[in-house]
């Protein structure tokens, strides 16, 4: 029992892990959506947060950013917040070039994340099984 309850802590980190890389392909897409809409059609501000609500991709999605269940840190989530404070703020050059350094960010940190993920996610389940073998000998 004290195995099972080890090995499913370990795979509950290893999730955690996964649902950051979630959170940041969520947060690209929406970088890329706004500037799809800032680079064809120029819509207000509104119109592209009630696009972006109404995306069946981001139902889940906390538009009210207040990051209470964001996996990712405080600096990366104040990162995210900073893009939609810009939008609708600057003439749309600079919201376009925002956008892409933000998506140039935040691409490079999924990919840290995906590197960490892929590298790791083994360890977490064999310690998380070890530990708990370890455990167990030790009781009986």
């Amino acid at each position: 029992m004290i195995t099972l309850f080890s090995f499913s802590l370990g795979l509950m980190i290893a999730g955690y892990k996964r649902k950051q890389i979630s959170y940041i392909d969520s947060l690209i897409y929406i970088g890329e959506k706004i500037l799809l809409m800032l680079s064809s059609t120029s819509p207000e501000t509104e119109e592209i947060m009630n696009d972006l609500m109404c995306d069946a991709r981001l139902k889940n999605f906390d538009f009210t950013l207040k990051n209470e269940n964001s996996p990712l840190p405080p600096e990366e989530n104040d990162r995210s917040r900073l893009l939609f404070n810009t939008v609708g703020k600057y003439d749309i050059d600079c919201q376009i070039s925002y956008i892409n350094q933000y998506l140039g960010y935040f691409k490079m940190l999924r990919q840290q994340y995906q590197d960490y993920y892929n590298s790791h996610y083994k360890l977490y389940l064999v310690f998380g099984l070890f530990a708990g073998v370890l455990v167990s000998v030790l009781l009986i």
